[in-house]
């Protein structure tokens, strides 16, 4: 063995000696670094999506998420799925306000134990046998249009509070794909604590409990925004013609909302349901009114589409209540339609501009319900006009709407005005008018 070894030692200097042509062994040396070829920075073999903290000079790619919020819709048409979204919908105070919070318990074991039967029929009426609830495919549609046209910068996700997919979920889902700057996009054009309030609350809360909370930005109400009149005027000319002309009147019909929410928002108490005009134009004191909002919304369309006066009208729909314990705005939706036949409208146009997606309110509430009461007041046909969905002109518009909030370029609202300074301050006699000072108050 020491023969062998000694052997061995003696073909390892040999080999050494080879290397270094001077018969010693040469003592290797570790590499120097070099520089990437070209002025490369460092590959440390991540994507670079993947880096947290980019090296010099690698592209930076800052995505932006993009979260569309609304209230949810039942799993299925079962009476059990329908049951466990009103709950859960029904038990938010934003939604329903009533005190002391025993009188709420009992109103909703009420309601619980009745209303689900008859919901789970009316989703019946117009579940896809493919697709499901239409609001959810509608909104999955609208997701994927704004996907394809804002691009690999934002990652767009759909967002519900009370039922899947729900929001935590979407602000989870993005945070995982390494996305923290979020704008929050509540579907609802018009302000209302039961809706957007309601939405709001609880995505500022479901954040709140992430540990790296992301940072949130919020389109603002769009009631008034040139972007949501315009598609709104597309749909509305496309069934109805120019000015309405294949129609003998128009109805807007907004969802319902009981008044003590409106009041709410006037802090002044001297103007909101204080008056039979108090809509009648956007004030400082109602701006954030909903009801307001609506009759705004609505002037705006009419002149846009150039209604004559007279030819329409505005109805507020959907009011639950229990032996009248809650007053809803005015006027009925439903009570409007039966005037417009007994006065002699044989041809209706019925649209709901305060939702942006079909869903069980507008397709079964006016579409079937609405068309068998104007039938019965003497009228012959009542035309729905369908929500902006996902047209090509809204999935557009709305993510105009997105980058202009985003670029920070977006036209203040009124209540975005009075709420942020975005523009100057207006005196106690200046009124709002289609995001323009145009009128003195008496």
């Amino acid at each position: 063995r020491g023969g062998a070894t000694a052997t061995a030692l003696r073909a390892v200097a040999a080999e050494g000696a080879q290397s270094n042509g001077t018969g010693s062994p040469q003592k290797k040396k570790a590499p120097s670094p070099q520089p990437p070829p070209g002025g490369a920075d460092l590959d440390l073999g991540f994507d670079p999506d993947e880096l947290v903290v980019p090296v010099a000079g690698a592209p930076r790619r800052r995505r932006t998420g993009v979260l569309l919020l609304n209230i949810g819709t039942p799993a299925s048409t079962s009476v059990e799925d329908v049951r466990e979204y009103l709950g859960r919908f029904l038990a938010d105070d934003r939604v329903i306000e009533i005190s002391p919070p025993i009188l709420k318990a009992i109103l909703l074991q009420i309601l619980l134990a009745t209303r689900p039967q008859n919901s789970a029929e009316n989703y019946k009426k117009i579940w896809d046998p493919v697709r499901g609830s239409p609001l959810l495919f509608h909104s999955e549609d609208l997701a994927d249009g704004l996907q394809q046209e804002l691009g690999t910068d934002y990652i767009v996700k759909i967002g519900m509070a009370y039922s899947e997919p729900f929001v935590e979920d979407a602000l989870r889902n993005l945070a995982n794909v390494g996305v923290d700057d979020v704008l929050l996009v509540p579907m609802f054009p018009h302000y209302a604590s039961s809706t957007t309030g309601s939405i709001l609350a609880n995505a500022y809360r479901t954040a709140s409990e992430v540990f790296c909370t992301p940072y949130l930005r919020v389109v603002p109400p769009f009631y008034n925004n040139p972007m949501y009149l315009s598609a709104m005027k597309e749909s509305i000319v496309d069934t109805i013609g120019p000015q309405g002309e294949r129609v003998d009147h128009v109805l807007f019909s907004f969802h319902g909302l009981p008044e003590a929410q409106c009041m709410k928002t006037d802090d002044t108490k001297k103007v909101c349901l204080q008056k039979p005009d108090c809509c009648a134009r956007l004030t400082r004191a109602n701006r954030n009114c909903y009801r307001a909002q609506c009759f705004e919304s609505a002037r705006l369309l009419a002149r846009d589409l150039g209604l004559a006066d007279g030819s329409w009208s505005i109805g507020f729909q959907s009011r639950l209540t229990l032996r009248g314990t809650i007053q809803w705005i005015r006027p009925y939706t439903d009570e409007i339609i039966g005037d417009l036949a007994r006065q002699g409208v044989r041809r209706l146009a019925l649209l709901a501009p305060s939702f942006t997606a079909d869903c069980v309110e507008t397709l079964e509430e006016l579409g079937i319900q609405g068309r068998e009461e104007f039938a019965e007041g003497g009228g012959e046909e009542l035309v729905l006009i369908p929500c902006l969905n996902s047209s090509t002109t809204w999935v557009n518009n709305l993510a105009q709407i997105i980058r202009d909030e985003l670029a920070g370029a977006a036209k203040s609202s009124p209540a975005e005005v009075a709420s942020t300074g975005g523009l100057r301050q207006l005196s106690s006699e200046e009124v709002f008018v289609n995001n323009t000072t145009s009128a003195v108050l008496p």
